[in-house]
């Protein structure tokens, strides 16, 4: 394998991490939504004992803080125009574009945006995960609360 076959495969590598970290926070903001979605439904006009609303206050506001984390995950970034990628492309004439695509250095810079890219996305998910965490152990202490006060 050659060097542009290993940076062609190394892309498509990163491109499928990018793809299954998007498809995790699709599943995490569904995952996240239902909790909040039951409160939504069940909590109005219901008298909770003080200890269990600030619970409840709490672990609500855990859960929005993940679903806005997890919405930041799958935001598109239009701030790079590293040579290679689309947004650089996007203010291209064709010949430019032609001659990028021909300077195989380009390739590299690519993959390295792209990585950098993917790296950011599992962060904000292990962080989106770790809130989720929180406010549900939140919600459930409330839930046992309820049940014992």
């Amino acid at each position: 394998m050659n060097d542009h076959d290993s940076l062609q495969a190394a892309t498509a590598t990163v491109l499928a991490e990018i793809a299954r970290t998007d498809a995790k926070a699709g599943t995490l903001l569904s995952t996240v939504s239902l909790p909040l979605a039951a409160l939504v439904a069940v909590l109005p006009g219901r008298d909770l004992p003080g200890p269990v609303t600030g619970l409840v206050a709490l672990g609500a506001t855990g859960l929005i803080a993940a679903m806005l984390t997890v919405l930041a995950v799958v935001r598109p970034r239009l701030t790079t125009s590293t040579r290679g990628t689309f947004l650089h492309w996007a203010n291209s004439t064709p010949e430019e574009i032609t001659a990028d695509l021909a300077d195989r250095p380009n390739a590299a810079a690519h993959l390295g945006e792209l990585s950098k890219i993917v790296t950011s996305k599992y962060r904000g998910l292990q962080l989106a995960d770790d809130i989720t965490t929180g406010a549900l152990a939140l919600l459930a202490l409330a839930l046992l609360g309820d049940v014992l006060l």
